[in-house]
């Protein structure tokens, strides 16, 4: 009756203040905040399959927001996350990693979607894998990953909704016991929901047609050409790093194409502190009706540190630049380019009073700045509550 749960546990109250409930710099409205979510992790298997699952569910209630025909004061936030890795042979592995999230607030975390809110929206990435070593040196990973995102406001999904399906094939040269050359390739689909759907219908005066109906036409075909290595500088430290070119073709229009890189680093200094960064740079689909496509650089730090064995903190930190390009579409209609930048940044504190009691306290700012004028806003958001762990 006693022993130790399989599972992790933890739930949490809090309360706060948040500036700018609407992220807007027109519609600004400031309302103090309640929540309540609740978070469960379960981690098992065996030397050859080893299965991690995770699951969350949050709602939170604005006090003082004025509500607007089809929004409500509360949101909701839930998450359900399943990894699962099986040696079938001493040469094959296969691997499975997803992630799903119905929520409300922007998050900076999966660059998808809108960085401002826009209302409910559905998230998920799916990647299978399969690895096989083909000598003691040489392997290759073969893998598809799957992206859909859709919002319940026709309004943003009409230029949001998308499917996305990557294939890719990695081949591995092992050259040290810590460090792996890598040879990539990819090949990308990106299909927008609404894709062909009229966004203003055609006008005649008099019988004469004086502007023509004008379309979305963003579906792309994107080709990727990829180096890298993966290196282990110690069990605590090891960066992976791609570099090379791709090459994005569109159902209607002309190709582009462009550098591209992406990195991560894990790094854990002892038991007290743990930090990770990712960084990407390359083309993305567009997020804007005027754009078939968007020139993106990011980056992100998270990090966790024990100050003393009851207390801890943490701090999660992102910037974003995207350059949208200017295009023409079917109706010969020219969109401008423009550029647009993101910074998010969200620290917190927490006291441990006993093993599974916490106090928590954190701080949340966000800031878009872009050509676009009705883009911008600045954000603010304190809160204080109770953890339980378990």
């Amino acid at each position: 009756m006693f022993s130790r749960l399989p599972f992790h546990l933890s739930a949490s109250v809090r309360g706060g203040y948040d500036d700018n409930v609407n992220t807007s710099s027109v519609d600004q409205q400031g309302s103090p905040f309640s929540s309540a979510n609740l978070a469960l992790t379960y981690d098992f298997g065996s030397p050859r399959t080893k299965i991690s699952l995770g699951a969350g569910a949050g709602v939170t209630y604005y006090w003082d927001k004025i509500q607007t025909p089809g929004t409500n004061n509360y949101d909701t936030n839930e998450n359900l996350s399943f990894s699962l890795t099986h040696k079938v042979n001493p040469r094959l592995t296969l691997s499975t990693i997803d992630y799903v999230t119905y929520q409300t607030e922007p998050d900076f975390s999966i660059s998808q979607g809108v960085n401002h809110r826009s209302g409910n929206f559905f998230f998920t990435d799916d990647k299978i894998s399969a690895a096989f070593l083909w000598t003691p040196r040489f392997s290759t990973s073969t893998s598809y990953n799957l992206t859909a995102l859709n919002y319940d406001d026709i309004a943003t999904g009409l230029f949001e909704d998308r499917f996305e399906n990557t294939f890719g094939n990695e081949f591995r040269f092992l050259i040290w016991p810590t460090t792996s050359l890598i040879a990539e390739y990819r090949f990308e689909l990106v299909n927008y929901t609404h894709e062909g759907d009229v966004i203003a219908p055609a006008v005649f005066i008099n019988g004469v047609k004086v502007a023509p109906a004008t379309r979305l036409e963003r579906d792309s075909t994107t080709h990727y050409l990829l180096g890298g290595f993966d290196h282990i500088f110690n069990p605590r430290f090891n960066v992976s790093l791609r570099g090379g070119a791709q090459f994005r073709d569109f159902s209607q229009g002309s190709g582009e194409s462009s550098p591209y890189f992406e990195g991560t680093l894990n790094y854990v200094l002892g038991k007290q502190t743990s930090v990770a960064w990712t960084s990407h740079y390359g083309l993305e689909a567009s997020d804007n009706a005027q754009s078939q496509s968007r020139q993106t650089f990011r980056t992100g730090v998270t990090a966790k540190h024990d100050f003393t064995p009851r207390i801890s903190g943490s701090l999660a930190a992102y910037y974003e630049n995207d350059d949208y390009l200017g295009t023409t579409n079917s109706s010969g209609v020219v969109s401008p380019s423009f550029t647009q930048q993101s910074f998010d940044i969200a620290v917190s504190l927490r006291y441990a009073v006993t093993r599974s009691l916490g106090l928590e306290a954190g701080y949340n700012y966000t800031d878009v700045s872009s050509d676009m004028s009705l883009n911008d806003y600045s954000r603010n958001r304190y809160w204080g509550g109770v953890n339980f762990n378990f």
